[in-house]
């Protein structure tokens, strides 16, 4: 959080501050890690928090089997964000598109066109952000990663026991439940992500709904029991 507020969020804040000092603005930050854990949600709550237009990208917004479409796209899409007032560009599932190149790679245009575009984040006077997600930073092409583009590298780790119960419990606000043994439950769940600590409490809701409807018995409140059961069925990834 800190990393993010210093690259990001006190630039825009703080700026007479920053040009006072001629701190260098521009670069990415580059958020990494297992899926599910709320990557996407972390780049959303940063445009929202600098009140940035954000554009959400994934590889399949940008590909094309067409020779120099892909690089046409990328550039359409710096162009359009440079004209906001403040602009996020969130490059989801980044590997897919600036991976390793090889001698034989068919997207080494695409991956130069893309090192360009974020080359002249830093002429934008700190207006424009970008950032990038993946769950593989292994297979990404080193020259994404040198300072002066994705500066910033924040691993985004899997929710420890506190994070567990509060996911769970934001989760279960606002419907009928007497769920109570959270500590039990975050135990249960040590290795689940975000997304599957969503799932388990899906599973569990519709375990409840599936007791009223067949009338198999007095249940109106998701119990300790129903999630319990739920966590049983769901296998961390």
């Amino acid at each position: 959080k800190r990393e993010i507020y210093d690259k990001v969020i006190y630039p825009r804040t703080y700026r007479e501050l920053y040009e006072r000092f001629n701190k260098k603005l521009g670069g990415g930050i580059l958020l990494y890690g297992p899926p599910g854990n709320g990557k996407t949600m972390i780049a959303r709550a940063i445009a929202k928090e600098t009140g940035s237009t954000f554009f959400p990208i994934k590889f399949s917004d940008l590909g094309s089997k067409w020779f120099g479409e892909t690089e046409s796209k990328i550039r359409s899409l710096f162009e359009e964000a440079r004209k906001e007032g403040s602009a996020v560009i969130f490059l989801d599932e980044i590997d897919a598109i600036a991976t390793k190149r090889t001698e034989s790679s068919i997207m080494d245009r695409v991956v130069a066109e893309l090192l360009t575009q974020i080359d002249g984040i830093n002429k934008s006077g700190g207006n424009l952000t970008i950032l990038a997600a993946t769950n593989k930073p292994q297979n990404l092409d080193p020259a994404i990663l040198r300072p002066g583009r994705f500066d910033e590298k924040i691993y985004v780790p899997l929710p420890d026991e506190r994070a567990r119960v509060a996911m769970f419990e934001k989760r279960l606000r606002g419907v009928p439940s007497k769920v109570t043994d959270y500590a039990k439950i975050a135990i249960l769940s040590d290795g689940f992500s975000g997304a599957e600590i969503e799932l388990v409490c899906e599973k569990a809701k519709q375990r409840v709904i599936r007791s009223i409807i067949s009338g198999a018995s007095n249940t109106t409140h998701i119990s300790n029991q129903d999630i319990y059961e739920a966590i049983s069925h769901v296998r961390a990834s």
